[in-house]
């Protein structure tokens, strides 16, 4: 990922679930460049949901972490609007038709 001030940041997923085209679990991180998670860092567990609505899809996203001490420290390192950010570039990706 990169910042808007063009910092670099990385980070690893591990996927629990997959439910085509519904669901898909997964538990992400912070890593170093190498792709090595940091264990100094929280986790996020994560489930996805998508859903048929009329006229379009529904995507819900549940973000879940280990304590609220952890989730503090994730709000607090910018989460929230690196999730705003990346959601709403999502029209963009899916127009893109390569």
């Amino acid at each position: 990922m990169t910042g808007p001030e063009g910092d670099r940041f990385h980070g690893w997923w591990e996927v629990k679930a997959v439910d085509e085209p519904r669901r898909l679990d997964f538990v992400d991180g912070f890593a170093d460049e190498t792709g090595t998670p940091n264990s100094e860092m929280p986790t996020t567990t994560t489930r996805v949901d998508f859903e048929d609505r009329e006229g379009g899809s529904r995507m819900t996203i549940h973000s879940s972490f280990d304590s609220a001490e952890e989730m503090e420290r994730m709000l607090e390192m910018g989460m929230r609007e690196g999730m705003q950010e990346a959601l709403g570039q999502i029209e963009g990706v899916l127009a893109d038709d390569r």
